[in-house]
């Protein structure tokens, strides 16, 4: 259930009631496009009841964006209209959250603290993106983007208000259709972490700054707001001396097996560190429950029966036999045991 006001022939979302940690934001309510999330939208304490109290009247629409009445700023806990209410979808709450295509503005601080929230799906589309967006969202790990070509993008603010850890699946589409077509997965991005820390040189009085991890470059890989995948690759050098093998890995085999404008020379740095860390990319690829990745990475470089061995046994230790059978079955086509022969 949705909170929402009307702003010129538009919809403004000022927060959600659910059970579920998963909210999915409609495109239109009662026929008005959803255009922006208002500030302290998911967060919880002073700021969203400041919201509300200035918005007025508040009208409420469902999980499908059919529009009911209600005026949330006058509910307490003790009315019945307010039990009967989900609870509120913050903070600890919300876990996943999916933004339509027609969003235009995200208020300051809109999802303040949201700690469970770990993925976001959006469109590249949105044109005003507030300051303080993602602060206290340690969880955030994934992040499904729509890229409009040709359209400025907010990709890079995005991810500059995210330092941790984070793992990308790249969309492109062609132009905004209605209804929307189905986009099809272009490249698999990793952002390492990144934090900064004050050192204070006390003799001088100064406090210095020191940037730790790599992080930071990779989320300068843009001209303007356009992501530029040459900038990208060409970082792998400073990521294999910085970060664990799990998460240069995890980067090299999405961008092997989606290698969206991926240059010859560093793809094949990509291959040469791939084939030295077979091991550890396979109990990457097996660890994330990635199966699919699992038998791309033996059907396209396990040449050696030695490493299709050590894969199979990795797969029927953990358990995946699916995995498991598609390999034995690739072994005996790529390695064929060979007929014996008797002579009398």
């Amino acid at each position: 259930m949705f909170l929402y006001q009307i702003k010129n022939e538009a919809i403004a979302i000022l927060g959600c009631r659910s059970y579920d940690g998963l909210v999915e934001i409609p495109e239109t309510i009662d026929g008005k496009p959803v255009t922006e999330l208002a500030a302290y939208a998911f967060s919880e304490g002073w700021g969203r009841r400041e919201m509300l109290k200035a918005a007025g009247k508040i009208l409420l629409a469902d999980a499908e964006g059919n529009a009911q009445n209600g005026m949330e700023a006058e509910m307490n806990a003790s009315s019945p209209e307010a039990v009967e209410l989900p609870p509120v979808a913050c903070c600890g709450h919300l876990k996943e959250i999916i933004l339509p295509r027609t969003i235009k503005k995200i208020g300051n601080y809109a999802f303040y603290n949201c700690f469970e929230l770990n993925t976001i799906r959006c469109y590249s589309t949105i044109e005003d993106v507030g300051s303080g967006l993602f602060t206290g969202c340690a969880s955030i790990r994934h992040m499904d983007v729509h890229i409009i070509p040709g359209r400025r993008s907010c990709f890079k603010e995005l991810i500059s208000e995210l330092r941790q850890e984070l793992y990308v699946n790249y969309y492109m589409e062609s132009e905004l259709t209605s209804p929307p077509a189905k986009s099809a997965l272009q490249a698999k991005l990793v952002f390492p972490e990144m934090f900064e820390e004050s050192v204070e040189n006390t003799p001088a009085r100064i406090i210095m700054r020191e940037m730790h991890g790599c992080g930071h470059m990779y989320r300068y890989c843009f001209e303007q707001t356009e992501f530029r995948f040459s900038k990208y690759d060409a970082l792998f050098p400073h990521i294999k001396v910085q970060e664990p093998e799990r998460v240069v890995c995890s980067l090299v085999m999405g961008r092997l097996k989606y290698p969206l404008e991926l240059m010859e020379p560093h793809r094949g740095a990509y291959e040469e560190y791939l084939r030295e860390h077979m091991g550890g990319a396979a109990e990457c690829a097996l660890t994330a429950g990635d199966t699919e990745t699992y038998s791309w990475l033996a059907v396209h470089y396990a040449d050696r029966k030695e490493t299709l061995d050590e894969m199979i046994e990795l797969a029927g230790r953990e358990g995946e036999t699916e995995a498991l059978s598609g390999l034995m079955d690739l072994r005996h086509r790529r390695f064929p045991a060979k007929k014996r022969t008797f002579s009398l």
